[in-house]
């Protein structure tokens, strides 16, 4: 049957493979998308999907319609409300799956977490046994989709590549790391001293030692490892002259972000892992971090944002665990100064190609559906650049950082968009943003509601390689 099936797959074949492998490969998930749009969109466009819609919504309110005929005694009308509802019935059950697949490319949802993300696998809602079975069939649906879609054959190939090649995650536990981190170790080892057993605390104070250069949580170690190609491991890129000077047209200034990779990868082994954070008291919904073990002389404001990467699991825009590198990169970001309180927001003609009215008062909802449809083809059309090697975003919060630092940024009683979201305890996720001096200044790193908007919040994007964005590439 497969065989036959292959002879002649058929557009909606390939758009139902597009939407499958965009939920389990997110970090081009976007571009699968927009590739469905483009086949779907001469089975269904968004004008007959409308239709379809406000059929579904006159479907539903007829037998109330028929209800009310009947109390008047109307049989007329009962008879030819019930045709029509007959009728509105049969064209909707023949056009379900259609109306469905138009839901998943023209409606705005939330990007999925990355399920083969380190230690995510729990939280995009995929079991730890089914990791391998998902791999599989996202592996089978890449082969068909490099079969079917020629154009596009070296992309996909390209993904089939990243994902035979992925590491296993071999944890037991929910969303844990692969192997016991240093966090835990050190728990273990205090508990181990207490309870008097010296050969567990020399076999665990053998393990720290072992793990004490470097990063040591082993999902942070595949983060930097395999998001950070090259000898030194920086993501730098040479963007052609024509490149920069219309990037210049459009706001954005060229950044060469030196490497602070060495400064803060000790750091990092205090990223998310479920035994940091542990609801303590009689609050519910308090969540106590027990003494980070941080180095001496780490300035409050560091402190904060570091206890919220210990508190919570990010993601960027793409779906990926957010785990910085904060490696070497060039990156086209736009270069205003911080507006002070009361003065005019900077416009720009980057806000006017995606069709945004202005830079502050915008959700993170509004922006990034504004991204998804106009940012593919801004990059393509205005910039030369390859939407699949990058992407435009709201400035990643290591680079606002970086780059904040010697401009300037963070002395205003201004947030920022930043690019990315925080995992909440009961799933549902904060958009990041930060900067306000009132806050900790460049250091503010804080979670806003997808929803939310202020006037002393604004939004500054950035051009970046995708490939900063992934934790396996």
């Amino acid at each position: 049957m497969r065989e036959e099936k292959r002879k002649n797959p058929g557009p909606l074949e390939i758009v139902r493979n597009l939407l499958a492998v965009a939920q389990s490969d997110t970090l081009l998930g976007d571009l699968y998308r927009m590739r469905a749009h483009r086949y779907l969109q001469n089975e269904i466009s968004w004008n007959d999907y409308n239709t379809l819609k406000q059929e579904q919504v006159t479907w539903t309110n007829l037998p109330n319609r028929i209800r009310n005929a009947m109390d008047q005694g109307d049989w007329r009308t009962v008879r030819e409300l019930s045709g029509e509802y007959k009728t509105l019935k049969s064209d909707l059950e023949s056009k379900q799956m259609l109306r469905e697949m138009a839901a998943a490319v023209y409606e705005s949802r939330p990007v999925p977490v990355d399920p083969f993300s380190p230690g995510m696998y729990a939280i995009a809602g995929v079991s730890q046994d089914r990791l391998t079975e998902l791999r599989a069939t996202t592996l089978r649906r890449l082969r068909d989709l490099a079969e079917d879609d020629s154009e596009w054959k070296t992309l996909y190939e390209k993904r089939l590549e990243a994902l035979s090649t992925l590491p296993e995650q071999k944890s037991g536990a929910g969303a844990a790391a692969p192997r016991p981190e240093m966090g835990q170790l050190e728990e273990e080892a205090a508990l181990a001293l207490e309870a008097g057993n010296f050969d567990r605390l020399e076999q665990l104070a053998g393990d720290l030692v072992k793990n004490s250069d470097g990063c040591a949580d082993p999902a942070t170690e595949d983060a930097t490892e395999i998001s950070a190609p090259g000898a030194d491991g920086d993501h730098f890129f040479a963007f052609s002259a024509e490149t920069t000077a219309r990037a210049r047209a459009l706001g954005l200034g060229l950044f060469r972000v030196p490497s602070r990779h060495k400064e803060f990868a000790p750091l990092c082994r205090l990223a998310w892992h479920p035994a940091y954070a542990q609801t303590r008291g009689n609050h519910s919904g308090v969540v106590h971090i027990a003494e980070l073990p941080l180095p001496d002389g780490i300035p409050e404001t560091i402190k904060s944002r570091l206890q919220l990467f210990a508190m919570h699991p990010f993601i960027n825009s793409a779906g990926v665990r957010f785990l910085p590198t904060m490696v070497g990169e060039d990156a086209l970001v736009e270069d205003f100064d911080d507006p002070e309180k009361g003065s005019v927001m900077p416009v720009s003609p980057l806000l006017a190609l995606l069709d945004l009215p202005h830079r502050e008062q915008l959700s993170r909802t509004q922006i990034e559906n504004a991204l998804q449809e106009k940012g593919h083809e801004l990059l393509k059309n205005e910039l030369g650049l390859d939407p699949g090697v990058f992407r435009l975003v709201c400035v990643p919060p290591d680079l606002h950082l970086r780059i904040g630092l010697d401009r300037g940024w963070g002395q205003q009683q201004i947030w920022t968009h930043f690019d990315g979201y925080m995992i909440m305890e009961d799933g549902k996720r904060q958009a990041l943003a930060g900067g306000d001096v009132r806050f900790g200044g460049i250091y503010d790193l804080l979670g806003v509601p997808l929803n939310y908007s202020s006037e002393r919040l604004i939004v500054r994007f950035a051009v970046v390689q995708r490939k900063r964005m992934a934790t396996w590439t």
